[in-house]
């Protein structure tokens, strides 16, 4: 309270016409898609949430059709629409509405990013942008998981960039990454971003130490849903599946043999279309397995495949440097807008170039520099084996403040 005090009420008020301007803009957007068909992870999301409103917490029917004790998706996300469904029924545009109300949580983290970093016109310039990028709302107003791993991103870049570790923020960012884990695995490319940080602000040995503390509390948030795990499939399975399918669908021939979507991941592939069959039904965790046996062999068969998948995914899906009509090309898939679609591309396209204007022009400050292009590799290289638009979602408010640091931006270090 007493730091809050000692911000302008100017700035107060600018920051809360932002929020009321982004939940006026998510609500207006779900009034208008009330007629929405779920598509690609809504569907189960929707199935799991239907389950647990029955009383079968994190049971599917995912891929064989026959219901069961499931590994299909992290818990985390699952829980949400499956509590929400038990408390007003199941209605996904419901869900939609009630998640609209964490839009203004996230302008006002990333408002407290951007005035971390670059200063109070900053955090207020960015703020303004989340509110009405699309790119940075869309998933919000659907079941998608980075509607709660949005912010979750954004609490531990607020409590790992630009500050000195210590015992109580190691842990802290620890369990913040353990429940991140919990909604969206691929959430771990952050720890190079903590590491490079801490190492920056305390030296190699003591910030790789904190780092490895925060490391060690993620592991224990996540253990007891890794011993359901084992309890229930009697095998290690860290988290869910989706290490195995994100693989299997980018790793194959029919991917690699491409020539207009190089490498773009793929529900059904020839390999592996018996794996599917519902005659040859096998328990998740054996499933899990076989897909990552296969995908790997494929690339000890095809080393090239490493290399030309980050390219095509890493890259240039992740970082959407391709042509608008492979963006658009998703925007069905995703049961997104195609016209939100194209603003939010050319926002972006906006955003993008200024984000890495502001690492040059703050180039000398290596506590933000180093961390931040540490996030961007480690998110490439995460996202090597599956990747589109959605998949930097989380990121969006990152690159707003960036971009608002390269224009009204200054050092509050030094002022």
């Amino acid at each position: 309270m007493r730091s809050l005090r000692a911000i302008p009420r100017r700035e107060l008020a600018l920051v809360g016409a932002a929020m009321a301007l982004g939940l006026a803009v998510r609500l207006a957007y779900v009034l208008a898609t009330q007629d929405h068909r779920l598509a690609g992870d809504e569907y189960e999301y929707d199935l799991q949430g239907r389950f647990i409103e029955a009383g079968r917490w994190f049971w599917s029917t995912t891929p064989y059709g026959i219901a069961h004790a499931s590994i299909w998706k992290p818990p985390g996300y699952t829980a949400w629409v499956g509590v929400w469904y038990s408390l007003v029924g199941v209605h996904h545009v419901a869900v939609y509405a009630i998640q609209a109300f964490l839009g203004p949580v996230t302008i006002g983290l990333t408002w407290l990013l951007g005035r971390r970093l670059f200063g109070p016109a900053a955090g207020v310039t960015a703020a303004f942008v989340v509110a009405v990028y699309p790119f940075a709302w869309q998933y919000e107003v659907r079941l998608f998981s980075e509607s709660l791993a949005t912010p979750l991103t954004l609490l531990v870049l607020i409590a790992a960039l630009a500050t000195r570790p210590s015992p109580r923020r190691a842990i802290g960012v620890g369990a913040l990454m353990g429940a991140l884990m919990l909604i969206r695995p691929a959430g771990v490319y952050l720890f190079a971003g903590i590491a490079a940080a801490w190492w920056v602000a305390s030296g190699w040995r003591r910030g790789l130490g904190f780092a490895a503390v925060s490391l060690a509390v993620a592991a224990l948030v996540v253990a007891p849903w890794t011993y359901r795990n084992y309890h229930v499939f009697h095998s290690f399975v860290p988290i869910s599946i989706q290490d195995a399918s994100q693989l299997y669908g980018s790793f194959n021939d029919d991917a690699a043999h491409d020539s207009k979507l190089p490498y773009a991941w793929r529900p059904v592939t020839t390999r592996d279309r018996d794996l599917f069959d519902r005659r040859n039904a096998m328990p998740d965790d054996e499933l899990r397995r076989k897909l990552i046996d296969r995908s790997v062999d494929y690339a000890q068969d095809h080393p090239d495949v490493l290399y030309k998948a980050f390219f095509w995914n890493g890259l240039s899906r992740f970082w959407d440097v391709r042509r608008p009509s492979h963006v658009l090309g998703e925007v069905s898939v995703q049961g997104r807008s195609r016209t939100l679609t194209k603003i939010g591309l050319g926002i972006y396209w906006l955003l993008l170039p200024l984000s890495i204007v502001a690492l040059w022009r703050f180039r000398r400050r290596r506590e933000l520099v180093i961390p931040v292009l540490a996030v961007a590799l480690f998110a490439s290289i995460v996202n090597t084996p599956n990747s589109t638009t959605r998949y930097r979602a989380v990121l969006e408010p990152l690159i707003a403040v960036l971009a608002a640091g390269a224009v009204v931006g200054r050092d509050p270090q030094r002022t």
